[in-house]
């Protein structure tokens, strides 16, 4: 699937985020699922692969290399009102293409 496809959150990731300690990643694994924003996403934007994408949202530790990008996504998530004008603000931001 194209990374700009968004891929919906299975239930058992969903699960997962649920009951990650309280947190960065859980932050924004909450904000991701509510707006159907994807892993995939979160990986291009932050510069991460999807697998340390899937353990942030677990609660495992983020890396100070993506320390800034990632609290950056989290902000753009936590304002957003869809996934869509959050894709495009963090393409914006960061440069990306969309």
């Amino acid at each position: 699937m194209p990374p700009d496809i968004p891929m919906p959150f299975s239930t058992a990731i969903k699960k997962q985020i649920s009951k990650a300690p309280d947190g960065p990643g859980k932050l924004m694994g909450t904000h991701a699922i509510r707006l159907d924003f994807s892993v995939l996403r979160i990986a291009k934007a932050t510069g991460a692969t999807r697998q340390t994408v899937y353990n942030w949202l677990a609660g495992g530790p983020i890396a100070p290399y993506y320390k800034e990008r990632f609290t950056q996504l989290t902000d753009i998530l936590s304002a957003a009102k869809t996934a869509e004008h959050a894709w495009r603000d963090a393409c914006s931001r960061f440069n990306l293409r969309t």
